[in-house]
């Protein structure tokens, strides 16, 4: 009997790991050998490999950047294991001659380092990628820095801090190893007191890649799209999408090396660490402001200290007392009831684009002994209250709608239960209320229209979120303040206020700052992707490191919203419970969502064209839906900087190596439906963006008809592309704008008057905090000449933060083949407020006509310019409508984009005679000219600016 038993135990064991191991095969396991040689993309083009640079070490600096910090990002090497080990010298002496090392990029990837060197060719371009070895990420690397110490270091202690490296590293000084560090989103701090001298130094990082880097699948017309990562899911933390998804390939090194900045930090005695700023909004009063601050001491001698923490805040200063016991850890909490200085009358207030400025305090923290600093950081926040309206079920299982206002409610603990969730019709679901808390703390929001779905609100007022997911910032992390800001400066263009960053991907300073500054809150994912599809992690413990670090290293941002474990999908069960309580314990003012999708949030999708625009309003919009999207085709001069002109038309298996999937075929046949079909690259260009333009406007423009009735964000898949791509982006890689960003540069106008597709009413969507009274709404009809056919007026006060509905506007009657519906929003001074221009097809579902255009003839007269600034008015000088038109800013000898540029109009139409006042803005070198080109108007220089 017992024998039996023991049998049954070990039968069952056996019988569990096996469905263990079933359910990891359930998920994609991507690739386990190469796809076959014929089914790789094939160019017509010839690869063109780089010639190496001759390696002529460049001189490390420590350069300053604090009054205890120092920066070491210059100087350093890279070399590969084997490299390193058939030396006969050792790496850890100075002066060691580094044959076969390379100026490294710091921060930076290993591929970085070696496309930058020359060892491989621009993986972006082409195919060059697939000529890339594939076994970067299955190598040891090193890299090495020489220097000297930048101040002497007698009575203090010294401190290495890496902000970030992919993905194991040890970290060694002068022959000594300092510690390791695992996970790409965790930093590095190694006390280096003992070890540092002053004179020259040895500082060499062992980078380990991940053991599941896994085997890209390589797009292509017979291969298909990809399968969306696979092995190195497994691995998580770490940037999963590296191994090759639909809209980025496999990157060679899967990003590893040390990508964020390197520091190195003195202390005398005590030293700081992270420090929480909190601020708190007593709502809706708006007048004045709370400040809690908490920040860690640590005494590092073996003796009793008496410090002074001092905070210097608007040009005062707070200061506390602290006894430190030897070697002891403290934190220490300014309360407003203890200072006076910390509550903020009329505090300036962070607000999201276009509902407020973008306000940030800097707070100077320091740790004094004897009034000799220690130790001192700047912290960088925002005033600014986030709170939520959410439905939760209570333990009595009914369910109720509430406002939860996170730095009112928890107090360090999670007061939502997200495992044991309720779930209601269509899969959607809540979480619970925790049994020991009293429901009797949830603030009504008693909205029956926004049943089930969550609305983000900042100080007190509903924020109506439109962005995009950024799925990584750059495919070779590439994450340079000066690289990155543009990105965020076409959002902010765009009139977008949110950004989701996708499982995590884009975790660095420059991100967060970037986002603070230009008013786009953050959707922030952690590492785990798509549930019942990509593998969760292999070492939960290792995750949650890496999450608690992320979140007491940026939880200061005003701008990010929203803490998120997963993509489309809830975390296993011990990441949920310990990160939910973690998220709660080191931050408390913001929401954390369980999911990217049902969990008071609607299911994701759709990610393709739709050729009915109708259907976003019919059957898609509705709620907060964290992904939809549709194809975007890049202009003809981006297609043109990602491939050869051989491989550029007609379309080419590059193209599907640069994300073209069988999906688009919609959005193709759309194209030769509607407009006819291509004769040559420029030709499709132009027809793809008036497809580009309306689609994306249809899609914002859906979710604008019911704001606050059933809709309260959308963000697109996707607004950001991570590499030269052919499909979801808004602009190109290299800051080029497309038709899909001025349509919804456009739908997002802060006041903006459409017309929806569904019912035929005239509405102005208003996402700003003003009401707008006495302005009038004017409809206008025109032929396809231009001749006017059709206008009607009607008074209207436009709410704040709403929609308001003008007038139901059908079809004019007469009215025959193509037409042109014109919108006008005018304010009570005269003044254009929003101008809206719809083309209706000529009742067979097409305007070819306008293939049949004479040339468009358009004038320019320049107003006014300024440094990098000019302002332009374009007119019409030709009989018929110039439809389409686009500016860029170039060279004028070389024709070339000046990119980026930011121009305040595109693909908008001049009727004849019609005026049109555009600014633009670009980056200055030297002269520049402005061109337009448009549908029916080939490109042409407008002027020349000195």
């Amino acid at each position: 009997m017992e024998r039996n038993i023991k049998f049954q135990w070990i039968l069952c064991l056996l019988l569990g790991c096996t469905s263990s191991l079933l359910a990891q095969n359930v998920a994609n396991w991507g690739l386990t050998h190469p796809q076959p040689k014929e089914t790789l993309p094939k160019s017509k083009a010839q690869i063109i490999m780089s010639t190496p640079k001759i390696q002529v070490p460049v001189e490390a600096v420590a350069e300053k950047v604090g009054a205890n910090d120092f920066l070491l990002n210059k100087g350093w090497r890279l070399a590969d294991n084997s490299n390193v080990m058939s030396s006969k010298k050792s790496i850890f002496e100075v002066g060691y001659h580094a044959d076969g090392w390379y100026n490294a990029t710091v921060p930076g990837t290993v591929l970085t380092t070696l496309v930058a060197q020359g060892v491989y060719p621009d993986p972006y371009y082409g195919l060059n990628n697939l000529v890339i070895p594939d076994t970067l990420c299955r190598t040891d690397w090193w890299y090495r820095l020489e220097f000297s110490s930048p101040i002497e270091k007698k009575g203090k202690e010294a401190w290495l801090v890496f902000k970030g490296i992919n993905y194991q590293a040890e970290i060694w000084l002068n022959g000594i190893c300092l510690g390791t560090m695992k996970g790409a989103f965790i930093r590095g701090e190694f006390n280096a007191t003992d070890h540092l001298v002053d004179g020259k130094n040895v500082l060499a990082v062992h980078i380990l890649p991940p053991p599941n880097p896994g085997i890209p699948h390589e797009q292509s017309p017979l291969a298909g799209n990809g399968m969306n990562g696979g092995q190195l899911c497994l691995d998580g933390p770490t940037f999963i999408s590296s191994e090759g998804w639909d809209w980025v390939p496999g990157i060679r090194d899967r990003n590893i090396g040390i990508w964020q900045d390197v520091h190195l930090r003195f202390t005398q005695g005590v030293r700081l660490h992270d420090t929480q700023v909190i601020t708190h909004l007593a709502l809706p009063d708006t007048t004045s402001a709370e400040i809690t601050v908490h920040t860690e001491v640590e005494n590092l001698l073996p003796v009793a200290k008496q410090v002074s923490v001092d905070l210097s805040l608007e040009g005062k200063i707070i200061s506390k007392q602290v006894e430190l016991a030897p070697k002891e850890r403290k934190e220490v909490t300014f309360t407003p009831e203890e200072y006076q200085a910390l509550v903020l009358k009329a505090p300036r207030l962070w607000w999201p684009n276009n509902y407020g400025p973008q306000e940030l305090y800097t707070m100077n923290v320091a740790v004094a002994e004897k009034g000799v600093a220690s130790d001192e950081k700047a912290v960088s926040f925002g005033v600014r209250e986030l709170s939520y309206e959410l439905e939760v079920c209570l333990p009595n299982d009914s369910i109720r709608r509430m406002e939860y206002r996170p730095t009112v409610l928890g107090k360090g603990e999670p007061i939502f239960d997200n495992i044991n969730r309720k779930y209601i019709e269509g899969g959607m679901c809540m979480p619970r209320l925790k049994k020991n808390v009293s429901s009797d703390v949830l603030i009504p929001a008693p909205d029956e229209a926004m049943q089930h779905y969550m609305v983000v609100k900042v100080n007190g007022k509903r924020i109506f979120c439109k962005g995009g997911n950024w799925g990584m910032d750059d495919g070779m992390k590439r994450v340079s303040r000066e690289h990155l800001e543009p990105y965020f400066r076409l959002h902010k263009e765009a009139n977008f206020n949110m950004i989701r960053n996708w499982t995590g991907e884009s975790t660095e300073e420059s991100f967060y700052e970037l986002c603070d500054e230009y008013g786009m809150l953050v959707f922030n994912d952690f590492w785990l992707s798509t549930q019942g599809y990509n593998m969760t992690v292999n070492d939960d413990d290792l995750f949650l490191r890496n999450a608690e670090d992320v979140v007491v290293r940026f939880r200061n941002h005003p701008s990010i919203a929203i803490w998120n474990p997963r993509n489309e999908g809830f975390a296993p069960a011990y990441i949920e419970e310990n990160l939910a309580k973690m998220i709660a314990e080191k931050d408390g003012t913001r929401y954390y969502s369980p999911n990217s999708t049902h969990c008071n949030l609607r299911p994701s999708g759709p990610w393709n064209y739709h050729k009915n625009p109708v259907d976003y309003y019919r059957n898609r919009a509705h709620g907060f839906n964290t992904e939809q999207g549709s194809t975007s085709i890049p202009t003809e001069e981006s297609i043109l900087a990602m491939m050869d002109e051989k491989d550029a038309w007609p379309i080419s298996d590059v193209w599907y190596y640069h994300d073209l999937h069988g999906g688009q075929r919609e959005f193709m046949e759309d194209i030769d439906r509607k407009y006819g079909k291509p004769s040559d690259l420029k030709d499709f260009s132009r027809k793809a963006q008036l497809v580009n333009y309306d689609s994306h406007r249809a899609m914002m423009e859906a979710w604008n008809s019911k704001i606050w009735n059933s809709t309260s964000g959308l963000l697109l898949w996707m607004s950001h592309p991570a590499w030269p791509s052919m499909v979801w982006q808004v602009y190109s890689w290299d800051y080029e704008t497309f038709g899909s960003f001025y349509g919804c540069r456009k739908a997002c106008e802060p006041v903006h008057i459409q017309k929806n597709l569904d019912d035929q009413k005239v509405i102005v969507v208003n996402t700003t905090l003003k009401e707008m009274k006495g302005a009038k709404a004017i409809y206008e009809a025109y032929s396809l000449e231009g001749k006017s056919l059709f206008r009607r007026v009607s008074k209207v006060n436009v709410s704040a933060n709403g929609a308001t509905e003008c007038f139901v506007q059908d079809k004019p009657l007469g009215i025959t083949g193509i037409y042109l519906e014109r919108l006008m929003l005018i304010d009570k001074r005269g003044r254009t407020v929003s101008v809206n221009d719809y083309w209706q097809d000529n009742g067979k579902g097409n305007f070819l006509e306008f293939n049949s255009l004479a040339e468009a003839s358009v004038a320019c007269k320049l107003i006014r310019q300024k440094n990098n600034w000019v302002q332009i008015e374009l007119r019409n000088t030709g009989a018929e409508p110039a439809i389409a038109l686009k500016l860029n800013v170039r060279e004028p000898d070389t024709d070339k984009r000046i990119l980026p540029a930011y121009a305040s109009d595109g693909y908008f139409n001049l009727l004849p005679g019609e005026k049109r006042i555009i600014t633009i803005e670009y980056v200055p070198q030297g002269e520049a000219a402005i061109s337009v080109e448009g549908y029916n108007l080939k490109r042409s220089r407008l002027l020349t600016l000195k």
